[in-house]
């Protein structure tokens, strides 16, 4: 092969080798009921109390959230909650993969593939706006697992065996947590097809500048601190530092103060308590 093209041929691979993971198909994951029958007695006696499985819920596994829907005159007709107490939406099925989201006055069918879907199912793909599965499965933090870590457990992401960079682990969390970027490559609010273990800031952008907006809810400006920080400074502090995903509620992290970012919400010279309010409105996409 002459050397001139030889170099491009070389040119043509690495550049194939750099392109972005982002858009590439859904993988054929392991759902969380696979993954259950290991993990029943230490995850799955708790996972349907932990937030991260309560993003969208089937309206008979949430008769708390029933009074929602008193006086209205489509109730009948709404077979899933998105959110809770503090927010919340009313769901039907559109469709594979697709739920409808009820307005004021109509059933729209757009919104939930557009907006929601990214961060309150799981296997969404961009093209279709479709998911595999409501709700946040394994796959969605796990990422891509295979059979094989059944025996060797460093073959699965985020195990004891496996301490991924504080990158990696950034990503997981901020596909989800950093709330108000966007993906390059659809303009969505959330990740092209993004599974955990890749570099979601391949694609996803967001404004770091708002991590240092006095007017930004603390807890919001946490997450942009931490996730900044991390790219920018090579902080190794991550979520996972703190943030304890598979405890029960009310049990959410622990208080070390171990980064910076701890005093957006944590005062480390008095009481180790909450100093600013969360629940307000404050991300355009998600209205709360």
């Amino acid at each position: 092969m002459p050397p001139g093209i030889r170099a491009l041929a070389l040119a043509v691979l690495c550049a194939r080798l750099a392109a972005p993971q982002a858009g590439k198909p859904i993988p054929e994951f392991l759902h969380g009921d696979e993954c259950l029958f290991c993990h029943r007695n230490d995850i799955g006696n708790q996972w349907q109390n932990n937030r991260h499985a309560l993003t969208v819920r089937q309206r008979e596994d949430a008769p708390e959230l029933e009074g929602s829907l008193d006086g209205k005159g489509f109730a009948a007709e709404v077979e899933y909650f998105l959110g809770s107490r503090a927010s919340i939406r009313f769901l039907r099925k559109q469709g594979y993969g697709k739920f409808s989201m009820r307005t004021a006055d109509a059933w729209d069918t757009t919104t939930f593939g557009e907006r929601c879907a990214g961060c309150h199912s799981t296997g969404v793909d961009s093209r279709s706006k479709t998911f595999a599965a409501f709700g946040l499965d394994c796959y969605v933090c796990h990422g891509d697992a295979t059979l094989d870590h059944t025996k060797n457990t460093s073959l699965m992401l985020l195990s004891k065996k496996r301490r991924s960079d504080a990158k990696i682990v950034t990503s997981i969390c901020a596909q989800c947590h950093l709330r108000g970027g966007k993906s390059r490559s659809t303009g969505l609010p959330y990740a092209n097809n993004f599974t955990a273990g890749e570099d979601l800031f391949e694609d996803y952008e967001a404004g770091f500048a708002k991590a240092d907006e006095a007017a930004m809810p603390a807890g919001e400006r946490h997450v942009y601190r931490n996730v900044r920080d991390v790219l920018r400074e090579g902080l190794e502090t991550t979520c996972l530092s703190c943030h304890r995903v598979h405890s029960p509620p009310g049990n959410r992290h622990r208080l070390v103060l171990t980064s910076p970012a701890c005093g957006d919400c944590h005062d480390s010279s008095g009481p180790k308590r909450a100093v600013k309010p969360y629940k307000v409105k404050h991300n355009a996409v998600c209205e709360y």
